[in-house]
């Protein structure tokens, strides 16, 4: 079932289905969804390339491993930061309550929408094309190994928050964790509960919440 809606900020109550956000404009509607698959498709290579130029670059092996797994943690903390003030930020007006809703609250208000789970590439390439210029004026030749660990961290967080929303369970310990850490967020208190792929920075900057099997939904 399809439903219409005006702006909404995040926090109100889930509903089931999915949301018809611009519904006179088909393309707009069309650019505002996508499929894991999609990002996998365009995210895949761009890893795979980033850290084969590292190289070529003159990198050394380990120096690029080093520089990988630098990438990823760094994700983490990107990931935390930009769903806390950007997706979350305190809308004043009319026009910031409409960007809001149209940037995360959809994700908050129609939290099992297939298509809506991850961030449109639309969106997402453009922002990995400034965040690739930042690190490479930062980092120069190393950038790239540093860049393609961003871009795992990018594409684990985007499958682990479809799979938080759609797998029927997480036998894994530590899956199961991260997977009520997510699911308080949504279903407790969305002022809380930041990191989706990881809670490591809710410990650290001290927004985490207590979750348990009612988050389980």
């Amino acid at each position: 079932m399809k439903h219409t809606s005006p702006a909404m900020p995040d926090h109100l109550m889930p509903q089931r289905g999915e949301l018809v956000m611009f519904e006179n404009n088909r393309l707009l509607e069309r650019l505002s969804r996508i499929r894991p698959s999609t990002v996998l498709a365009v995210y895949v290579p761009v890893a795979l390339a980033s850290f084969y130029l590292s190289f070529k670059q003159g990198v050394s092996p380990a120096a690029g491993v080093g520089l990988l797994l630098a990438g990823i943690v760094f994700w983490t903390l990107f990931e935390y930061a930009f769903h806390r003030y950007v997706f979350h930020f305190y809308p004043r007006g009319e026009f910031q309550t409409r960007l809001q809703f149209v940037m995360h609250g959809v994700h908050h208000q129609y939290p099992n929408d297939r298509d809506r789970l991850v961030m449109p590439v639309t969106v997402s390439i453009p922002l990995a094309g400034l965040l690739l210029a930042l690190f490479y004026w930062l980092l120069q030749e190393r950038a790239w190994a540093f860049f393609s660990g961003f871009v795992v961290g990018y594409i684990t967080y985007d499958m682990m928050h479809y799979a938080i929303h759609h797998a029927e369970r997480f036998n894994a310990p530590l899956l199961r964790k991260i997977r009520q850490h997510h699911l308080a967020h949504h279903f407790r208190d969305t002022r809380k509960g930041f990191g989706v792929s990881s809670p490591l920075w809710d410990g650290v900057f001290r927004s985490g919440q207590p979750y348990g099997p009612r988050t389980e939904q």
